[in-house]
């Protein structure tokens, strides 16, 4: 196990290799940002869907309650007739 010294410095030595790396190839930042981008552009997404999906679900299994209702209240009146 790496002692709190160690790890700092392995910490630091990773840090100053991206920095060099990023500092070398610029055009790493956009293309990293974008990898990192798009798959919360997608949660987001399929986030926001899925809500609207359960919406949609709930208000059609109301409708099916209320024409179910309907049909045994109108069942009930044809008996009595």
């Amino acid at each position: 196990m790496l002692l709190p010294k160690d790890v700092q410095e392995e910490i630091n030595h990773y840090n100053e290799e991206s920095f060099q790396l990023l500092h070398d190839n610029p055009w790493l930042i956009p293309a990293i940002l974008g990898c990192m981008t798009l798959p919360a552009a997608v949660c987001i997404h399929g986030f926001w869907k899925n809500q609207q999906l359960k919406k949609q679900l709930k208000i059609e299994r109301e409708k099916t309650r209320q024409l179910n209702l309907q049909n045994k209240h109108s069942h009930l009146l044809l008996r009595h007739l």
